[in-house]
């Protein structure tokens, strides 16, 4: 079977109920969020009747936790994330809705190793606008709203000490040796350095490898830089960036990578900045990504409130440059989102 995930609820759903059985409660937790997202359609895209339209957006994402005693003195962890979205499009009769998995797995440790197994997001590496080495999740990077991205199935070992971890992930297994991936990292602490190394293996890449490193350098600064290199294909991607922080109130990231995997050649080498200034419960951000191959760019601005269940914020995002720059050729010139959003 091509998809086991039902064989995995079961098994999770079985831990759940020997808990039960034992007298123990799993932790729930999770947040409700709606949304009003815009987008305005772009004149110069390549099809402007068929840029996405403005819509309403609802969704609750679920969290629950359970531990189940083993003998000697171990313990089985059971994990999952699932959410339920509910969209309505402008001019559309009636709503959607849609339901996903994001994570579903099991945790066992055996003195300094733990091994896991099923859909969990693994997130690697020291980027904020990319990460040329999160060869596990390949998360989106800058979405107009924070969201929990779905897992991978992944079989992974582990192994942990004072200052070092050692990960070894099979990923997607159930894709057979065309779709499934090996992936290893080392992380290495030395005093305020933080170092990484990577390998990874997959059908379509062949064998490839990276390092990061992050350093803490004061209280206000910090340097990050992370390399994958891609023989096979004769590419690497590589990420240098830092961040400042000024008190409690101010951070400026500037970040410039190389993309040798982008899909245009104006994509392969990027700029990004972001400065935010925080007050109290209120955050205001502004950031912006230039592409100076063909002076491309993509400027946003934001507004946060965060109480202590609550959160509300209003992002705006603007598509934009030159005629011949590909960013101002995408189907939606600009997008926007007020959100609302309340944990539990």
């Amino acid at each position: 079977m091509h998809n086991p995930w039902w064989l995995a609820g079961l098994a999770l759903a079985s831990g759940l109920g020997q808990v039960h059985a034992q007298g123990l409660t799993p932790t729930l937790s999770g947040q409700w969020q709606t949304a009003r997202e815009w987008r305005l359609a772009n004149p110069l895209g390549p099809a402007p009747a068929f840029a996405p339209p403005s819509r309403w957006r609802s969704e609750l994402d679920l969290k629950t936790d359970a531990r189940l005693p083993l003998p000697e003195g171990r313990s089985l962890a059971l994990h999952a994330d699932a959410a339920v979205t509910v969209l309505h499009d402008d001019g559309a009769t009636a709503s959607t809705g849609t339901g996903r998995v994001n994570e579903l797995y099991a945790t066992t440790d055996r003195g300094d190793w733990q091994f896991s197994a099923g859909r969990r997001i693994i997130g690697w590496d020291v980027g904020q606008g990319f990460r040329p080495n999160d060869v596990v999740q390949r998360e989106e990077r800058r979405p107009l709203l924070p969201a929990t991205p779905q897992g991978r199935g992944i079989v992974q070992v582990e192994h942990f000490g004072a200052d070092d971890a050692t990960s070894l992930v099979w990923v997607d297994p159930q894709q057979g040796h065309d779709g499934s991936a090996l992936a290893l990292r080392h992380y290495q602490r030395l005093g305020a350095l933080d170092l990484h190394a990577h390998a990874h293996w997959s059908a379509a890449t062949r064998g490839n490898v990276g390092a990061a490193l992050a350093w803490v350098a004061s209280d206000a600064v910090e340097w990050h830089a992370s390399t994958r290199w891609l023989p096979a294909l004769g590419r690497h991607q590589t990420l240098v960036g830092g961040s400042w922080t000024g008190g409690a109130d101010v951070t400026v990231l500037a970040e410039v990578w190389h993309d040798g995997q982008a899909a245009t050649p104006s994509a392969r080498r990027n700029a990004y900045g972001r400065l935010a200034w925080q007050h109290d419960a209120w955050q205001v951000s502004a950031d912006a990504l230039w592409q100076p191959a063909d002076a491309g760019r993509v400027l946003g601005a934001g507004l946060r409130w965060q109480g202590d269940q609550w959160r509300v914020e209003a992002v705006w995002r603007v598509f934009g440059g030159p005629v011949g720059a590909a960013l101002r050729h995408t189907p939606s010139r600009q997008t926007g989102a007020l959100a609302m959003t309340r944990s539990f």
